[in-house]
Parts: structure tokens; sequence; C-alpha cells
């Protein structure tokens, strides 16, 4: 008894390629993850102004002195707090740092593009020097009342914080 098998038996269906879908929105961990990496290169930035403007390269402590010597004193840490709330050059380069590079043709902090993210507009599109300020001066706003601004993101459906709703703006992947 033998069996023979036809052609047609063997005709393969044709294959659906599976396509993975990036989510179209930046997620909290995606954005939080871009505030560390700007975060830590807005410090490096500061710190560099700090001890090339210092007046004497002696007066800032070093890790080791404020372990050694049980932390700082409480003079330390006012003249620490004078320097950043009284010098002019660390909101402003704060500022044109997040304002200039979310209104640039990357239309992303340094932060922000290594993560694959871009702030525009509700229609995609690049946003203004104007809105660029909005979204920056509305953070403040976002961040008052401990934080729930930013905690908007997740229950929203396009991943907005206050500052993106305030501002018009949307957090999305570059795709």
């Amino acid at each position: 008894m033998s069996t023979t098998l036809t052609n047609s038996a063997f005709i393969a269906m044709p294959v659906s390629p599976v396509i993975k879908r990036a989510p179209l929105y930046g997620s909290l961990a995606n954005r939080f993850v871009a505030f560390l990496v700007d975060t830590t290169i807005l410090v490096f930035c500061y710190s560099l102004i700090l001890y090339s403007t210092a007046e004497n390269p002696l007066q800032f402590s070093t890790w080791k002195d404020v372990v050694n010597f049980g932390g700082i004193s409480m003079v330390e840490f006012e003249a620490i707090l004078k320097v950043f709330l009284f010098s002019a050059y660390f909101p402003v380069l704060h500022w044109l740092y997040y304002t200039l590079l979310e209104a640039s043709p990357k239309q992303a902090t340094i932060g922000k593009f290594t993560l694959g993210l871009k702030v525009t507009d509700l229609r995609g599109k690049r946003i203004t020097f104007l809105q660029a300020n909005l979204r920056y001066f509305s953070k403040l706003l976002s961040a008052l009342p401990l934080f729930t601004g930013f905690l908007l993101i997740l229950s929203t459906r396009r991943k907005q914080t206050l500052h993106d709703y305030i501002s018009r703006t949307v957090v999305v992947t570059d795709q």
C-alpha cells in the first residue's frame, strides 16, 4: 500500500511578517532616564564653571574631606547654596539647555535624543522657541504639589505631563 502525495498538498501559505511596533509616546521610565542623562551633563557643566570661577581652588571640600570629617558644616552648605542660587549662569545655562535643544531641528535634549525621544507639537511638528519656553517654565507647576503634574503621564492617552498640556506638546519616540 503505497501512498502518493500530490504537489498541491505542499503549497505553503505565505507567512505574514511580524512587525514589532515601538510605542508612539515616551514612557515615564524613558523620560526619567533621559532626565538623569541631562542632569548628569548639566552637573558636569556646572562643576566646570564652578571650579573655573573659584577664587581659591581649595575653597571647595573634596568628597574625601566630607567623609572623613563627618560632612559639611552649615557655613559651607550656606556658601554652596549662595553659589547656586545667586549665580545667574546656573539657571541661565539650565534654561538655555532645555529650550534651545528642544526647539532645535533634533527636537530633543541630549538625554532624550540618546533614548530616541523627541518633543513635538500636537501635530508632530517641531516646537517653536516660545513653546519650548512655555514648556520649560510650566515644569515648575508640574513639580509644585508633590510632582503630581509629572504623574499625569500614567493616566493620559498620549503620556503627557502637566507642562506638556500647558505648552501643547507631546514627547514621542523617534521613528
